[in-house]
């Protein structure tokens, strides 16, 4: 089914390069000839970090236009790593556009800490996302202690062996595409990132989400599931020598949208003192996640008025917020500071209409979320 959907997408799109290459004059909405912004490309002597900064390099391994985001370098990830590092601060490789070419070499990524490699959805079988060159580069440097944060949609689809992902990322086996397509995912944060809670909504230049649940073996453990179903769609292991971690899906948000600040406290949380502890003294964070947020919605699904309940751990300044699923705001039931305790709020859905909308509650630097269906 996968397989065949993905086809009938990428039959559409040479179809448009047909097109386009028909009429000389013609360019496609999403040629990227040019990038948009030049940081540290792979034709260059990449950025070697100082002692106060973390030392990543981020390596955009998206081998399409069609399988990542319809423009880049990245924006997503390229916000996320300024709001973290600051622009300049942080290594870039790629974007790797042709199937089969490889990242970047042992030498390169010995300059940094920690390697985020991100293959986003490219779905091919005939060459695995990771070349077995990229596999042999990426094994030497984790032997030599580095870290690696490999994100990976559909790396197992096309073939990335499950030995190769068992010996360094802990991996023991996989239930592949769970769930497709997915047009967002209600993601949640465990473990050392716990508490923290977002929508993601993809978009990639042809695909959804095609999650993979991961199933860790003893020494790995989950640090992000999937709410609504659940699964666990992110594991961290911790070799001894080396760290890394495998999510088979992107917690992509937009910059400035609702959980644009979730995304960071979350990505703060992987690249903190907890987990890859690669972030120097200059990256305090913006949000800092605190214990377990509760919230629940009855009755479900609703008809006239919703009651939500929720539990706050410390005292904080405290929103309660309403989203359409397109994210746009709905209206706001809280916005004070209160102490820790459990509350009750009714919010009146009369006056809006029948769908899928999320409630999200934030305390401090922590946020959850669920959803409520209003039905009349």
């Amino acid at each position: 089914m996968k397989y065949t959907l993905k086809i009938v997408v990428m039959m559409m799109c040479l179809l448009l390069v047909t097109t386009a290459v028909a009429k000389p004059g013609a360019r496609l909405e999403n040629d990227h000839s040019q990038p948009t912004k030049k940081i540290v490309t792979k034709h260059e002597v990449p950025y070697f970090p100082s002692a106060r900064q973390g030392g990543v390099l981020f390596v955009e391994d998206r081998s399409s236009d069609w399988g990542g985001p319809p423009t880049y370098p990245d924006p997503v990830w390229e916000a996320m790593l300024d709001s973290l590092f600051g622009a300049g601060n942080y290594g870039w490789y790629g974007a790797t556009m042709t199937p089969g070419e490889n990242g970047p070499d042992l030498a390169t990524m010995q300059g940094y800490d920690l390697v985020i490699w991100h293959t986003y959805d490219y779905w091919w079988t005939d060459t695995a996302a990771l070349t077995a060159t990229d596999q042999d580069n990426l094994g030497q440097y984790m032997e030599g202690g580095g870290y690696v944060w490999l994100i990976s949609q559909d790396g197992l689809y096309t073939g990335v062996p499950y030995s190769w992902m068992n010996i360094y990322f802990g991996l023991a086996t996989a239930n592949e595409d769970y769930l497709f397509p997915a047009d967002s995912l209600q993601i949640h944060g465990l473990a050392e990132i716990d508490s923290i809670t977002l929508w993601s909504i993809p978009d990639y230049g042809s695909n959804p989400f095609f999650p993979d649940e991961l199933i860790p073996d003893a020494a790995a453990w989950v640090v992000l599931e999937d709410i609504d179903y659940p699964n666990d769609i992110g594991i961290f292991y911790d070799a001894g020598v080396w760290l890394s971690s495998f999510w088979s899906v992107d917690g992509r948000v937009q910059p400035g949208s609702a959980y644009w600040g979730d995304w960071v406290a979350m990505v703060y949380g992987m690249l903190g003192p907890d987990l890859f502890s690669v972030l120097g003294i200059a990256e305090t964070p913006s949000q800092t996640p605190v214990g377990r947020l509760q919230l629940a919605i009855t009755p479900a699904p609703t008809v006239r008025t919703a009651t939500i309940s929720y539990t706050l751990p410390k005292a904080d300044y405290v929103k309660l917020q309403v989203y359409n699923k397109l994210g746009q705001h709905v209206a706001t039931l809280v916005d004070a500071h209160a102490p820790a305790g459990s509350y009750k709020v009714t919010w009146n859905a009369t006056d809006v209409p029948n769908g899928v909308y999320f409630v999200r509650l934030t305390c401090g630097g922590a946020s959850t979320a669920t959803n409520v269906v209003v039905v009349k």
